[in-house]
């Protein structure tokens, strides 16, 4: 069953049949667990992040690859013995919300692996860090806790609201 609840103003839906579910690292793990990208001086270090990127980005092109081997299975078949027909149309209606939820995800993990692939571009080229609208630096802060992002928190901000108007 799908439900949702707020959680300090931001909208949170719960998803059935997920095995496993993180809803954010604590600020105090990310630092403690990436604290190695700053180097002397607060600087980033370029090959921790870039082994980081390269990192997060294996980790979900592999669950996109779960996820397109769980669709190539036709609905039809997915079923086990019972036929789609036999089936009663509630179950029918779980099995094709289950199909829309792994598309979604697919999409969802399909876009950051675009992201992160840019991220590495910019790093490539000696532009990682710097926001790609007005070329100021990225806090350090933000980047720890979303390597990919192009932009610093007020573009990005921008980004999002030109995006759902």
């Amino acid at each position: 069953m799908l439900g949702t609840f707020d959680m300090s103003g931001v909208p949170l839906i719960l998803l059935a049949n997920v095995e496993e579910m993180q809803f954010g690292t604590p600020l105090a793990d990310v630092l403690w667990q990436h604290g190695t990208i700053l180097a002397h001086g607060g600087d980033m270090d370029p090959k921790v992040m870039r082994e980081r990127l390269e990192s997060e980005r294996a980790d979900l092109a592999s669950t996109v690859e779960r996820i397109k081997e769980r669709l190539a299975v036709p609905q039809r078949e997915s079923g086990g013995d019972i036929a789609l027909a036999d089936q009663h149309p509630a179950d029918v209606a779980s099995e094709t919300e289950a199909r829309e939820l792994d598309l979604a995800r697919q999409n969802m993990f399909e876009a950051r692996v675009g992201l992160i692939d840019q991220a590495l571009r910019r790093l490539e080229r000696g532009e990682y860090g710097k926001c790609v609208i007005c070329g100021r630096e990225i806090p350090q802060e933000r980047l720890d806790l979303v390597p990919e992002t192009p932009f610093c928190i007020e573009d990005a901000e921008r980004e999002q609201q030109s995006s759902t108007h």
